[in-house]
C-alpha cells in the first residue's frame, strides 16, 4: 500500500531573524527603554567616578566626578536621542550606545579639563591620562552592560522554544 502525501509528516523550517544589526527583534516596534538606560548608565557613572578617584588616590574627587559625569551622560543622552530619532535605541551597543559613550567621554573630559584649568579640581592630574582612563572605563562599564543586554536579548529571541522542540523532533524522525 502506498502512503498518500497527507500521511507524511509536514516538514518545518525556521530561520531566526538576525539579532545584530537593523533587524533586532527585541527593539522592533518600540523606542528606547529609558528605565534601563537611566539606571544602568547612572550606575556606570557612579562606578567610573569611584574608580577614577581611586586611580588618582584621591577619594575627595568622587563628588565632583559624579556631578561632571552625570552632566556629561545627560548631555550625551539628549544629543543622541535628538540625532538618532525616530529609531532611537540607546540601550543597544551600536550605533546608539556608541554615540552615548563617545559623547559622554567628550563632555566629561571637557568638564574635567575646564575644572582643572580653573583650579576647581584639587589634585587634578594630567587631562590626557584622565581622558584615556575615562575612555577605558566608559567602554567597560557603559559598553559592557549594553553588550550583555544585547547578548541576552539576542539569545532569547533566536529560536523560540516551541519551534526548537519541533525542529529537534523532526531531526530525530529523519534519522
Amino acid at each position: 500500500m502506498q502512503e498518500s502525501p497527507r500521511d507524511e509528516p509536514r516538514r518545518i523550517s525556521y530561520t531566526p531573524p538576525v539579532p545584530d544589526g537593523p533587524d533586532r527583534p527585541w527593539t522592533r516596534g518600540r523606542r528606547t527603554r529609558w528605565w534601563l538606560v537611566v539606571l544602568a548608565d547612572t550606575i556606570s557613572v557612579a562606578l567610573i567616578a569611584c574608580f577614577a578617584a581611586a586611580s588618582a588616590h584621591d577619594l575627595a574627587q568622587v563628588p565632583g566626578l559624579l556631578v561632571r559625569g552625570a552632566a556629561a551622560v545627560v548631555v550625551a543622552w539628549a544629543v543622541t536621542w535628538l540625532v538618532r530619532r525616530p529609531g532611537d535605541h540607546l540601550e543597544v551597543g551600536w550605533p546608539d550606545g556608541g554615540w552615548v559613550i563617545a559623547l559622554t567621554w567628550a563632555a566629561w573630559t571637557g568638564l574635567y579639563a575646564w575644572g582643572a584649568a580653573v583650579g576647581a579640581i584639587p589634585g587634578a592630574g594630567g587631562v590626557a591620562s584622565f581622558a584615556v582612563m575615562l575612555a577605558a572605563f566608559l567602554v567597560v562599564f557603559c559598553g559592557g552592560w549594553r553588550c550583555l543586554y544585547g547578548y541576552v536579548k539576542a539569545h532569547d529571541s533566536l529560536v523560540p522554544k516551541g519551534v526548537q522542540r519541533r525542529l529537534d523532533a523532526q531531526a530525530r524522525r529523519d534519522r
